[in-house]
């Protein structure tokens, strides 16, 4: 198997020297290929990848000017096909450890706020980058309400009858308080990571600074919020007011914030669902049932 996408990465780029792969199949959205233990190869697994893979790479391009820290460069690319398994992005990898939440309590105090400083100016130099026109989803702007109403629906139809009652009660509140609340659809839009969680941000072996973020999976414009609720929900919410102080903006959205917390497992669990994958249902329909 592992062969079958070296192949396809040599179709293309006949002339890579490969001399070592390391093959990982199970992430929840790509199949992942470490090349030379320096490139980073990324397959679809589905259909739906395939189109946001396309979208990631055309963001990436855009802000990668744009933003102080390591961020995936796409180097190598196969986007003019439509099948899964043959779509393709390469870049080189990011040399860093996974903020995991090993890594976050063994630091103190101050190292922690050298983090959040770096973080925070990630977040503030993404969510200022002009806009792209192709990347404004007009329709998404438009149907703010609609959106969420859409997901509230498709929750209820397909995740309810896997929750307990209280449960059932408690997300009918949840998304009933924020769409009845006009004020929660009236901010500015802006580029957003999307994913902004522990899995995604690495920091230096040695030091504590961060040494780069990736996986723009997710990255879409909308609500800024929606990185600094990924923060909260990875960190806990002391160590986002952490980055308050470096990017003061960020607070202004919290009870946005809390409303999307509030949603992502949930969001996974229909991902799950709607995409027959079974652990990601697992592990987001959890704490509801």
């Amino acid at each position: 198997m592992p062969q079958d996408y070296v192949n396809k990465i040599l179709n293309v780029y006949p002339n890579l020297l490969i001399h070592s792969v390391i093959f990982n199949e199970n992430g929840q959205n790509n199949t992942v290929i470490e090349v030379n233990n320096a490139l980073i190869f990324r397959f679809p697994k589905y259909q739906q990848g395939v189109k946001e893979l396309k979208e990631e790479t055309r963001i990436l391009k855009h802000i990668y000017k744009h933003i102080t820290l390591n961020i995936p460069n796409p180097i190598y690319q196969n986007l003019e096909s439509q099948t899964v398994g043959e779509v393709f992005v390469g870049y080189r990898m990011i040399a860093g450890k996974t903020f995991d939440m090993h890594a976050f309590h063994s630091l103190g105090h101050d190292d922690l706020c050298v983090i959040a400083e770096q973080l925070a100016q990630f977040l503030f130099e993404l969510h200022s980058i002009p806009l792209q026109e192709e990347s404004i989803d007009h329709l998404y702007q438009k149907n703010l309400y609609e959106y969420w109403e859409d997901m509230y629906k498709r929750i209820q139809e397909k995740l309810f009858r896997y929750m307990s009652k209280e449960s059932q009660v408690r997300v009918e509140k949840h998304f009933k308080d924020f769409l009845n609340d006009t004020i929660n659809f009236q901010y500015e839009p802006t580029y957003v990571h999307g994913d902004f969680g522990v899995g995604n941000i690495l920091i230096n072996h040695h030091l504590p600074k961060v040494a780069g973020i990736i996986d723009f999976g997710g990255s879409h414009v909308g609500d800024p919020a929606v990185d600094a609720a990924a923060i909260i929900s990875g960190y806990g919410e002391d160590f986002l007011k952490k980055m308050y102080v470096f990017y003061p903006g960020l607070q202004s959205a919290e009870s946005r914030m809390r409303f999307y917390r509030g949603t992502f497992a949930l969001q996974e669990a229909l991902f799950g669902i709607e995409n027959d994958d079974e652990q990601a249902f697992k592990n987001g329909i959890f704490n509801y049932q």
